[in-house]
């Protein structure tokens, strides 16, 4: 794999949005237990905790167009999953359910007692295992465009890594140059259907989809679906955090009717499809996406 597909993609991709010269997402690394961290945060000790969760395969800056809007009104943290985007993780750690401890162990880190969780794509199932085993410390949930029963709606492709050892063999082995560049591709253009990511995440985008460790623990993920989304599904009944679910219409990795699935099995729900919107869709609805979460968080999320 060459710096062609990087530059290429630069070139037809990138947005002509200039980053400040202060990059509020430059890696910074924190040890929280057996992991190494990667965080963002906008301290604002008298407003609600709102904690961000990063999807696959990008990181924490798919909130870079959100984060100033969003740092006005909350407390703010965003983080890498352990294992995904500049976070590291061991194999063994990849699944929903032993995710969800991690979580809890960032906001015990960052001694954050309560707050809003947000989670895209593979933070789905792990945000709804957060929501299953410990409520206690979860005002709402926000979860988008990811798998939350079994099994899900998703492309076939997906469904292949999820469903066959040999697939998940063949992805992690001699096939994973060619799955490195579909994932690079999908988070720098295939996920959207007009957003832009700046050159700046597209390099990062890159480095994270061409990390050996990296995409061995998202085939590991993968691969734990098998046994976390039938016990995910199971508990949905069981989740009273109030939640806002919104997704994509046009996402063609999870397919919006996951979304009417999740709605009609979690008790305490509010749910909103974006028109204009494929995978990543808090990017693509943009402006929409902000004030719907800034609203539920602030207000709405109390009257569920």
């Amino acid at each position: 794999m060459t710096q062609a597909l990087l530059k290429s993609a630069i070139a037809d991709s990138a947005s002509n949005y200039t980053p400040t010269e202060n990059d509020i997402f430059a890696p910074n690394i924190a040890k929280i237990g057996k992991f190494n961290v990667r965080y963002a945060r906008a301290i604002n000790n008298n407003a609600p905790n709102l904690v961000l969760l990063n999807g696959f395969p990008q990181s924490i800056r798919m909130w870079e167009s959100a984060w100033p809007e969003l740092a006005k009104h909350f407390n703010l943290l965003a983080f890498d999953i352990p294992g995904f985007g500049l976070s590291s993780a061991d194999k063994s750690d990849m699944s929903p359910r032993q995710l969800s401890q991690a979580i809890i162990q960032v906001f015990d880190y960052f001694n954050i007692d309560k707050a809003h969780l947000v989670g895209p794509d593979v933070g789905v199932p792990i945000t709804l295992a957060t929501a299953i085993s410990y409520p206690e410390r979860l005002d709402s949930i926000n979860i988008f465009d990811g798998p939350g029963s079994y099994p899900p709606a998703m492309s076939p492709i997906l469904k292949a890594v999820i469903n066959y050892r040999l697939v998940r063999w063949l992805a992690a082995g001699i096939n994973k140059k060619a799955i490195m560049k579909t994932n690079f591709n999908a988070a720098v253009k295939d996920g959207y259907h007009h957003y832009q990511p700046n050159e700046r995440a597209i390099n990062e985008y890159y480095e994270i989809t061409h990390n050996e460790q990296a995409h061995q623990n998202s085939i590991a993920f993968f691969g734990s679906y098998q046994r976390d989304l039938p016990w995910i599904e199971e508990n949905l009944t069981s989740i009273k955090t109030p939640t806002l679910i919104t997704w994509g219409k046009h996402d063609p990795f999870v397919l919006a009717s996951n979304a009417d699935y999740l709605s009609a099995k979690l008790a305490n729900n509010k749910m909103k499809i974006f028109e204009n919107a494929s995978h990543f869709s808090a990017e693509d609805a943009g402006d929409e996406y902000v004030e719907l979460i800034k609203n539920w968080c602030l207000s709405d999320y109390q009257l569920k």
